[in-house]
């Protein structure tokens, strides 16, 4: 495994910057990237983490801060946050993080896949469906359907599945009780009835963020375990290939 390192980045989006947390290999080389988005929190250290995982990995991973700057310390301010984010405004920050992976020599650019976590889980289905620079899509346990539509969240993610141009890898915790299984179920069909490319695993008794070790009442060793070998496996044939 490659040794890493981190940084912190500024992204150009909008017009604006937007600041990113970009973790990757030492070793000199050219490395498939990969988008990771946070959950609802924002970019804490367990995000940053994942991050690292990946770069041990070989890959160079972004984590492009949604929130810029602002962290969740409480789960109503978790919720705030969250339910104010403008799906709009996070397919420009994340679609800048994939430009801006795709601008750095040593990253192969049309190997770049995204990954994310409850809220990013939700914003990698959307992004995976939108952005046609991806190689491959990571969700891990993210809303298939909205608790309700507004005019900053209009669309439920399934709706956009047609659009998909990448291969799709989705993680779910049966026991999850906010993404039920019929949900899963009807995200299988369309996946299917509109030809993509997929792959669906889920886990018995695995709550909702159950690959959060950070979270001792939800955290389920066994399914993450086998949740990142999934993943790593799916990232080797489409990111690596």
């Amino acid at each position: 495994m490659a040794d890493s390192y981190s940084e912190t980045v500024e992204l150009k989006s909008g017009g604006g910057e937007v600041p990113g947390f970009l973790a990757q290999p030492i070793a000199p080389g050219v490395y498939p990237g990969v988008i990771v988005i946070q959950e609802w929190n924002g970019i804490v250290d367990h995000l940053k983490e994942v991050c690292m995982r990946l770069a041990r990995q070989g890959y160079v991973a972004l984590a492009p801060d949604l929130y810029h700057g602002v962290i969740g310390r409480s789960m109503e301010q978790n919720q705030a946050l969250s339910r104010g984010i403008d799906d709009t405004v996070a397919y420009r920050d994340l679609s800048a993080g994939i430009d801006y992976l795709r601008g750095r020599p040593e990253v192969r650019r049309e190997r770049i896949g995204c990954i994310g976590f409850c809220m990013g889980g939700r914003q990698s289905l959307l992004l995976a469906c939108q952005n046609q620079n991806l190689a491959a899509g990571v969700v891990y346990y993210g809303s298939i359907y909205g608790r309700e539509l507004t005019p900053k969240q209009p669309r439920h993610p399934i709706d956009l599945v047609p659009g998909l141009a990448c291969p799709l890898l989705g993680i779910f915790g049966e026991a999850d009780a906010g993404i039920p299984m019929k949900h899963v179920a009807r995200l299988r069909e369309a996946l299917t009835r509109h030809g993509k490319t997929f792959e669906i695993h889920s886990y018995p008794g695995a709550q909702h963020a159950f690959a959060n070790d950070t979270n001792p009442e939800r955290y389920h060793p066994q399914a993450t375990q086998d949740a990142w070998a999934q993943t790593l496996a799916f990232y080797q044939r489409y990111l690596k290939a």
